[in-house]
């Protein structure tokens, strides 16, 4: 552990065979990342942000992100993500001092990042380096490397007020293969099931719907970062039967699992539920 409040991040390793565009992903923390092969392009409020192999970025927490993965043959795509908690970004620029802290948090690249920078990212990323290093130490240069990312543009924007829908999210992904009902969920937050309702509805939502795309953003995040078999995958996010889990997987994504894992399908734009904005947005 970094102390009590910041435990040390775990890198992921993100392969996909097949090109597809993901619609709606929600990162719970902050993430920085480097793309090591093929193009990855992420879009926020009508605005895309382009990052061919090699370039470093910043993707923000709790805002519904399209991301399209394009590898480039014979090579998979693949980035190397790094989440962050949120508080070490905004205890570092409270010591900048002169840093411009955006109002919104939207995905950014760092530009012409430094070799030593660089390199720092490597670092904490390998398994094990920040482990074994005291607290104090680990904080210190992962506060180091968001100060490197801040200095080459990519700062992380403000928080936004806290929705439930966040918590709720947060609640879910602690255990994607937990049987969550409204009534669990309700009690978790100290409120009735129809106090849940509403303040879910305000927030255009509701309990099913945040309960099935936080197990599928679960799902997609498995399939992309381990080897883990479609049957196991399935299980770890609530579904007992794979095809069941496939069906629902390509309801939401509109892919097969298999796809995003080894590319043999034809590639679909996906997220047909979705306005298609984004879509349009990425081909110009």
């Amino acid at each position: 552990m970094l102390d009590d409040a910041f435990p040390v991040p775990t890198r992921a390793l993100i392969r996909q065979g097949g090109r597809a565009c993901f619609y709606r992903l929600v990162n719970t923390s902050p993430l920085l990342i480097q793309v090591q092969s093929g193009t990855k392009i992420v879009m926020a409020d009508d605005r895309a942000l382009r990052l061919e192999a090699d370039a470093f970025g910043l993707l923000p927490d709790y805002r519904p992100l399209t991301m399209e993965n394009i590898p480039k043959a014979p090579q998979k795509y693949q980035t190397l993500a790094l989440p962050v908690p949120r508080q070490l970004f905004e205890e570092t620029y409270s010591r900048m001092g002169s840093i411009a802290v955006p109002a919104r948090p939207v995905p950014v690249g760092a530009s012409k990042l430094p070799e030593e920078a660089a390199a720092l990212f490597d670092y904490c990323c390998k398994p094990g380096n920040l482990t074994k290093l005291p607290g104090a130490i680990a904080k210190a240069r992962l506060m180091e490397l968001i100060t490197w990312f801040a200095l080459c543009g990519a700062v992380l924007g403000q928080c936004q007020s806290p929705r439930l829908e966040d918590r709720l999210r947060q609640m879910i992904e602690g255990d994607t293969a937990f049987d969550w009902t409204l009534g669990q969920a309700a009690r978790a937050f100290n409120m009735s099931e129809a106090t849940l309702r509403r303040k879910l509805a305000a927030e255009n939502t509701g309990f099913s719907e945040i309960l099935s795309d936080t197990r599928m953003n679960r799902a997609l995040g498995l399939i992309q970062t381990t080897t883990l078999p479609m049957a196991q995958v399935a299980l770890e996010v609530g579904y007992d039967s794979p095809s069941q889990f496939a069906a629902r997987f390509k309801e939401r994504f509109g892919v097969n699992p298999r796809h995003v894992r080894g590319g043999f399908e034809r590639f679909e734009r996906i997220g047909a539920e979705v306005e298609q904005t984004g879509a349009d947005m990425l081909q110009r």
